[in-house]
């Protein structure tokens, strides 16, 4: 992928990798994403999965890709699906780290589900605060914007050492019971 991979040059000091920063692109398409890792030595399989993720039908919400890490990421999607009942909607939170993914999907709309029944704020941007890394576990921090015009904080964490399925599916946060 033409842009995502760079190597020092001479006169570039080696250390500047190790001092990068946070990258956040909100609603990134291929330009961006090259724009912004510019002077990042993103790691092949990372700028594969960003490939990916750009050229599926989904709409890529926001790209987090933490400092000093170029193999990790944490990316929000936005899906919906027409099946037979009707329309299903999903929140997703895409996450690369070392050579592997894992997805937790935050139900918006189930297919039988009455749109207007649901929270108005279900149907609002989730943001990425913080991406944490601790040896193989990603912790990502996220607001979920309330009725009372504030937002919650919450968090998920995925363990990539561990045999959990890459895929989970959990309800939003919005219409979660107790977090």
């Amino acid at each position: 992928m033409p842009g995502l991979r760079h190597q020092p040059t001479p006169a570039e000091p080696e250390s500047a990798k190790s001092e990068s920063r946070r990258i956040v692109i909100f609603e990134p398409n291929q330009a961006d994403l090259d724009k912004a890792v510019l002077g990042r030595d993103v790691s092949a399989g990372l700028a594969k999965f960003f490939e990916n993720l750009l050229q599926r039908k989904k709409w890529v919400r926001k790209i987090n890709i933490p400092s000093r890490h170029d193999d990790v990421a944490a990316v929000l999607l936005f899906t919906t699906t027409l099946k037979e009942g009707g329309l299903e909607i999903l929140s997703e939170l895409h996450i690369y780290c070392a050579g592997k993914t894992m997805i937790e999907k935050w139900e918006v709309a189930g297919e039988w589900q009455q749109i207007r029944s649901l929270p108005q704020e279900s149907f609002q941007a989730i943001d990425i605060t913080k991406v944490r890394v601790d040896g193989n576990v990603v912790s990502v921090d996220f607001t979920v914007p309330s009725s009372e015009g504030q937002s919650g904080l919450y968090f998920t964490q995925f363990d990539f050492s561990s045999d959990e399925p890459p895929v989970r599916t959990v309800p939003h946060p919005l219409l979660r019971k107790s977090i």
